[in-house]
């Protein structure tokens, strides 16, 4: 099931200047792009001569470069510390625009690098330097007072966690509190380690596997699948799930907003080049289209639509308007 292209098109404009919060883990992706030739005679392992570099926009600051890419405002929240990574991820936002004015300097934690070496036309290796962690007291009292600005602002709140340390009991008990007293939808794109954080959220966006583990309920059929999904809205007091299934799609659950029965939406993608940063389009994009007062099951579809685009890039990725409209015509054409 998909929206039309003139559905989406309306969609995307209703979408144009919507102030969107988002709060995460701040990330810097770094890319190694090289070629492999022959084996390290020091241990049975290929050697890549890198030919080019990239960097770019990772965890929640990537959502945020989603929404811009979508034509949203995005109001980012998040901690980073000022050594060249920060420096560089603040360089990164500027350029697109995104104001810093939400995020916290944290003396005691290194802005987080994520690095891929991509050889063969594929990632062979990832390299983390990151010191995850409960955040101290400062930067908790920092990220507290940026929600509270933030928030008499937004039209919808996005919690993406990558269980780094800024989604914390205290920080989200605020953001429930906010969001309740000024009836703003709050999206959680979680880990499961972090369960008990997301009680009363508007919805969540788990995968598969994530689902499993929140539940504790077997996904392995699709009846197993269904049950465990509103188990989960009902235990933690959700409106909804927008699940994520990979080659199958995504399946929306939201009997409070009106679809009592599974809204099942096929995988909008062809060609699957790196589907890292694909659930942070996905939540970019639905949360969008909620604050632009959309029905779920139309954000649902738009979002799945944006995710086709981003998977058939190599790297974390961001869909405009034109490239998702232009599957849209792509598909008319078929």
């Amino acid at each position: 099931m998909r929206l039309d292209r003139s559905q989406a098109e309306a969609l995307l404009r209703r979408i144009q200047g919507r102030k969107i919060a988002v709060l995460g883990d701040l990330m810097l992706d770094e890319y190694l792009f090289g070629e492999v030739t022959r084996i390290s005679p020091e241990a049975p392992v290929p050697i890549i001569r890198v030919l080019r570099e990239r960097m770019v926009l990772g965890g929640a600051a990537n959502v945020a470069a989603n929404l811009k890419a979508l034509g949203a405002e995005p109001l980012l929240m998040g901690t980073l510390q000022n050594d060249a990574a920060g420096n560089r991820l603040l360089g990164l936002l500027a350029k697109l625009g995104v104001g810093a004015d939400g995020l916290v300097f944290d003396p005691a934690r290194p802005t987080i690098i994520k690095t891929r070496v991509i050889g063969l036309q594929q990632q062979m290796l990832r390299i983390d330097r990151e010191e995850p962690g409960e955040l101290e007291a400062d930067s908790v009292e920092g990220l507290c007072a940026a929600l509270d600005r933030v928030l008499d602002e937004a039209e919808a709140l996005i919690v993406s966690d990558y269980a780094k340390g800024v989604i914390g009991e205290v920080v989200m008990d605020r953001v429930r509190e906010g969001c309740l007293k000024r009836d703003i939808p709050w999206i959680v794109d979680p880990k499961s380690s972090h369960r008990e954080f997301y009680h009363g959220a508007t919805l969540m966006t788990p995968n598969t596997k994530e689902l499993m583990e929140l539940s504790g309920s077997p996904v392995r059929t699709e009846v197993e699948f269904l049950k465990a999904g509103r188990l989960l809205a009902e235990d933690l007091g959700l409106k909804g799930l927008l699940i994520t299934r990979s080659e199958k799609g995504m399946a929306l659950i939201a009997p409070e907003a009106g679809h009592r029965e599974p809204w099942i939406i096929p995988t909008e993608a062809r060609e699957v080049y790196d589907v890292s940063g694909a659930g942070d389009t996905v939540i970019a994009t639905f949360s969008a289209a909620v604050a632009a007062q959309a029905d779920w099951k139309d954000a649902a579809m738009l979002a799945n639509a944006a995710a086709g685009v981003v998977v058939g890039k190599v790297g974390t990725a961001t869909a405009t308007p034109d490239e998702i409209l232009e599957r849209y015509r792509e598909q008319e054409a078929l």
